[in-house]
């Protein structure tokens, strides 16, 4: 695709999204609490054992600038990064706005920053494929959905040779972070490859953040995943039409099948919002 816009494109890229107060200006104020712990204590065990290096580091707060916290670190300082990004999993609206906000925030903090994307997902990442990522490159992808500007894969980062090469593109490249925009299967490999640059003393740090569809990726810090809202918004629209056409015709069934994996969030939520007789849920209940 080029970078042609549509009117409609380019007054939809005016749009800027409103950051929160602590996020605002260019110092940080950051307070520290206790560690990270399991949701299920009954698994703290296990996966302290399968992650040793990352499991149970203390929880990062970041505060708005008035906020009364004797404890809380303002942080003024921020050397240049080099931070790599890769699109993984299947595409979600908003993907393209993280790396918007990602590029705002490493420049807003030190114009000597800069940030690169790699070319066709992991494949790209494993290949060293690579696109610098600047205002001219992302210009025309400023709250436009899809994950067009760099490409995807759906592939996990699974075996040793992947993640040796995933180490060894931020090893070449002086990574100061890798961030991995995706799902749950994509989360899961941002955790494993941090818990393996640890004990390699691999100096990159890895990011994962939550860009999926199907809403199944939120606990009681995250409070739904990037591309959910939107989603079920677009899809309830569409079958609102559908159940306009069926009262109006009298004569049609009309059966209409949404994604979400097994969790159902998307079908829950859009029956919620658009009324059907009947939502079939094929969710697998694990005792």
């Amino acid at each position: 695709m080029g970078n042609e816009m549509s009117p409609l494109q380019k007054h939809r890229a005016e749009y800027r999204p409103e950051l929160p107060p602590w996020l605002q200006g260019t110092a940080v104020k950051v307070e520290y609490g206790d560690a990270a712990i399991a949701a299920d204590g009954a698994d703290a065990h296990v996966i302290r054992r399968a992650f040793p290096h990352t499991y149970g580091q203390r929880l990062a707060h970041f505060l708005p600038k008035t906020a009364n916290a004797p404890d809380a670190t303002v942080i003024t300082e921020h050397p240049a990064v080099r931070v790599g990004v890769v699109f993984s999993g299947r595409q979600s609206p908003g993907g393209h706005n993280v790396v918007w906000g990602l590029y705002n925030a490493i420049n807003s903090h030190n114009p000597s920053s800069e940030l690169i994307g790699f070319l066709g997902g992991t494949d790209g990442l494993f290949a060293q494929k690579t696109l610098e990522i600047t205002e001219e490159v992302f210009s025309s992808y400023k709250n436009q959905g899809g994950y067009y500007m760099l490409g995807r894969t759906r592939d996990q980062i699974r075996t040793t040779e992947q993640v040796k090469a995933a180490m060894t593109t931020c090893q070449a490249l002086k990574l100061d972070a890798l961030v991995i925009i995706g799902g749950v299967t994509s989360n899961t490999d941002a955790a494993q490859l941090a818990e393996t640059f640890a004990e390699s003393k691999c100096s990159t740090k890895v990011v994962g953040v939550p860009v999926t569809l199907n809403g199944d990726l939120k606990n009681q810090f995250v409070e739904t995943t990037v591309g959910f809202d939107t989603i079920c918004k677009v899809n309830s629209q569409l079958i609102s039409n559908v159940c306009t056409d069926a009262l109006s015709a009298e004569k049609y069934y009309y059966f209409i099948r949404l994604m979400g994996r097994k969790a159902s969030h998307v079908a829950l939520e859009c029956a919620l919002q658009s009324h059907p007789n009947m939502v079939r849920d094929a969710t697998f209940i694990l005792n």
